[in-house]
């Protein structure tokens, strides 16, 4: 599985996916992070995700705009409750 920090190295001079305007290493990260966690609870999924985060932004290789960027990719594919909650783990992991 790839992590944040080396998504984030690996973005430097990388095009953006046309369709959507997201990176397609972010969408790669979160199928490998969904891959690696299928059949576990939901709970263990935003754990991982926002253990990452966290190292990421405490190392200084995971940006606001990263953050941003990866909510405007999952949130279509939520419902409200879970895009709330989303929001929320964002706006916690910016301030770190």
């Amino acid at each position: 599985m790839q992590d944040f920090n080396s998504y984030v190295n690996s973005q430097k001079g990388k095009e953006k996916n046309s369709a959507n305007g997201m990176d397609k290493n972010l969408y790669n990260l979160v199928g490998a992070l969904a891959g690696k966690f299928d059949g576990k609870s939901q709970s263990e999924l935003i754990k991982a995700i926002y253990e990452e985060a966290k190292k990421g932004k405490q190392k200084g290789t995971l940006t606001n705009s990263e953050i941003d960027n990866f909510v405007n990719m999952l949130s279509p594919m939520l419902d409200d409750k879970k895009k709330k909650m989303l929001y929320k783990i964002a706006e916690e992991l910016k301030k770190i």
